[in-house]
């Protein structure tokens, strides 16, 4: 008897799958970046066939999304060590695992995300008294009323999700969340104009069921600083700069990375808003 939870997802939803399963083969790599037992686990538990589905994507797929983790535990652990007690808020959470990774027993978290992925999150990670779930789109913004623990701080984490949706959905929300968290941080992964092209061709050419088109594409945080004088750029570095590439990674997977961090076609952006 197969009791293994099924997946049944929209088409974006679907892609949480891409960045569980990266952190999950990070897991089992001997140098691994994340040590995400929690993430390999979940796996397990998914009736998904991982193994077949993913052969047809680039292995950078699974790196990209190790290297990503890594950036956001670093920042969220310099964050969480200044101020102890602060409110983090992951919007599009999936099945992400970051709670897990840096929580130090006093933090406060919010994972949101849209009611079919909550209700998929809720069979395979348990909510507890300190991590609470959401289930709202970012865009319907009542879930600002949920945010009901707010701290020292407020710090939102965001991992592929903007891409998805088009510059004034994002410049919105970004609107709408300065004037109701002032002083506020975020951290997320913006992606270039010409990588945005190459991604949607890559495609477009190869179906997979668990790939959704990307819409936004900006080459600098300096495009989202111009929104707003209360929006301040903390941080901005290539995706795959601050981090050793591993040797465990082919030799034709670095390659890639290391022309995508030439031309710098992914980049991480640290803000502060209001």
């Amino acid at each position: 008897m197969n009791d293994k939870v099924k997946i049944d997802l929209g088409e974006v939803q679907s892609t949480l799958l891409i960045p569980l399963y990266g952190r999950a083969m990070d897991y089992e790599k001997k140098n691994s970046l994340l040590n995400d037992k929690y993430a390999h686990d979940i796996v397990e538990q998914i009736d998904f066939d991982f193994e077949t589905e993913f052969k047809k994507m680039p292995v950078q797929s699974s790196i990209m999304s190790a290297v990503r983790a890594y950036h956001l535990d670093s920042a969220l652990l310099k964050f969480i060590n200044k101020y102890p007690d602060v409110t983090i808020v992951n919007i599009g959470a999936g099945l992400d695992t970051t709670f897990h990774r840096v929580d130090n027993g006093k933090i406060f978290w919010y994972d949101l995300d849209l009611p079919d992925t909550i209700a998929l999150r809720r069979q395979l990670i348990p909510e507890t008294e300190r991590n609470k779930f959401i289930a709202r789109s970012v865009f319907d913004r009542s879930w600002f009323k949920d945010i009901k623990e707010r701290r020292s701080k407020v710090f939102f984490m965001t991992a592929g999700v903007f891409v998805y949706f088009y510059e004034e959905e994002i410049k919105s929300l970004f609107m709408d969340m300065i004037r109701e968290f002032p002083e506020s941080e975020i951290i997320f992964e913006i992606y270039s104009k010409i990588f945005l092209w190459l991604r949607n061709r890559m495609i477009a050419d190869h179906k997979h069921s668990v790939a959704s088109r990307w819409y936004w594409g900006i080459n600098s945080a300096k495009v989202i600083a111009k929104w707003s004088d209360k929006i301040q750029i903390i941080d901005e570095f290539p995706y795959f700069s601050r981090i050793n590439l591993a040797d465990y990674w082919d030799k034709k997977s670095l390659s890639s990375i290391k022309t995508m961090n030439i031309f710098k076609f992914m980049k991480m952006v640290y803000l502060r808003l209001g």
